[in-house]
């Protein structure tokens, strides 16, 4: 259920005492908070706090191109290597636990068709109701927490799944190495095309450097493809070392920033194994051997005959995944592991579908053997 914003008019003749100044009034309309969009779920960025780092933990990785790092963070790294790491450390403001740290791991001068930084590919199920693309489009607030080993303007942008439409934004970072608070608000685009299903409906991008043909002038619209930032800010892959440091990001409907949305543990991960689950216990690293643990399957009807197990995922995919076994002895991906006859066997996986998927072997085992695996499922934007 939404509400609406409380006028000040209403404010007066709605409480006992009506003698508030103007300025008064207004403080006590802004404390009714959100003044648009939904009570709960405001928040469209699926683990804002930096909670979820199902895939490396708390490992530094550099990642190439778009790569996830902490769940529903997506590396953009054009260059042939990369130019930064990230990392889910425990460094955040009060309040928060975890943040996702970037480091830049030379000083590289951008050329002009490059870009890098990480971002949130929005699922168009849940940007539909900022209604981008139309005349009634609505304007976002952005905001977050912010760190770094540098000063100065740093930006970041708002854009559409084919990146025809964006929007550069700008803040500034008064004191290095301090947690600032940032808020920017957009002005909702009324043209370009904007998915709204189960695809990437927008993108929300903070930015590390780009290139003069993937910046554009803050603080408005462009039309130009590859928009990824403003023009003059900080290039943090620039200088060898630096730093940025991001948590408690949220991006909600109307022009007026509030306070985080705080979800449970259980209902971020389960948001994020939408799009990417394991089987792994949540602190384990995918690849990793756990000869004592992972998924069954076993041959119960005849011998020797080829075993075969119904995977059922703990949480609806967005679309089909794709499926990778690991091997719980080894490690090794694509190999699954005969307990009973301390082998190697050779997965099938088939009738893959959003709510789960056939794995089997090829090879024939004697009756009742023990067979385990680890899988991870992604479906990612």
């Amino acid at each position: 259920m939404a509400l609406n914003t409380v006028s000040s008019d209403r404010l007066s003749t709605n409480v006992k005492n009506t003698n508030f100044t103007a300025a008064e009034k207004q403080d006590l309309t802004n404390d009714i908070l959100p003044l648009a969009g939904e009570i709960g779920s405001r928040n469209k960025l699926i683990n804002g706090d930096m909670q979820i780092s199902q895939r490396k933990g708390t490992t530094s990785v550099a990642y190439t191109n778009a790569q996830y790092t902490l769940d529903r963070w997506q590396v953009v790294n054009d260059a042939s290597s990369s130019k930064f790491t990230t990392q889910q450390v425990d460094d955040a403001p009060v309040g928060f636990k975890k943040s996702l740290k970037m480091t830049s791991s030379s000083a590289y001068s951008v050329p002009a068709d490059e870009v890098f930084g990480v971002g949130q590919k929005i699922e168009g199920f849940n940007s539909n109701p900022l209604m981008f693309g139309s005349s009634d489009a609505k304007s976002i607030t952005i905001s977050f927490f912010v760190k770094s080993s540098l000063t100065g303007t740093f930006s970041g942008s708002v854009l559409n799944q084919d990146m025809t439409r964006g929007y550069p934004w700008t803040y500034t970072i008064s004191a290095a190495n301090t947690w600032e608070y940032k808020t920017v608000t957009v002005a909702g685009s009324t043209d370009g095309t904007w998915l709204h299903d189960h695809r990437q409906g927008m993108r929300i991008f903070w930015n590390m450097g780009s290139g003069t043909s993937r910046s554009g002038t803050a603080g408005q619209w462009s039309t130009s493809q590859y928009t990824f930032g403003a023009t003059g800010a900080t290039s943090v892959v620039g200088t060898n070392g630096a730093t940025l440091q991001i948590t408690g990001c949220q991006v909600e409907e109307g022009t007026i920033a509030t306070d985080f949305e705080h979800r449970s543990f259980d209902q971020q991960l389960k948001s994020c194994e939408r799009y990417y689950e394991k089987s792994y216990d949540h602190l384990v690293v995918p690849g990793t051997a756990n000869t004592d643990e992972g998924m069954v399957m076993w041959l119960a009807n005849r011998n020797p005959g080829l075993p075969h197990v119904s995977l059922r995922f703990r949480t609806s995919k967005r679309t089909n995944p794709s499926i990778t076994i690991f091997n719980t002895n080894t490690a090794d991906s694509n190999t699954l592991r005969d307990k009973d006859a301390a082998a190697d066997l050779t997965p099938q996986v088939n009738r893959i579908g959003e709510d789960g998927c056939t794995v089997y072997t090829n090879s024939s085992v004697a009756l009742g053997n023990f067979i385990a695996y680890h899988y991870t499922s992604e479906s990612e934007l």
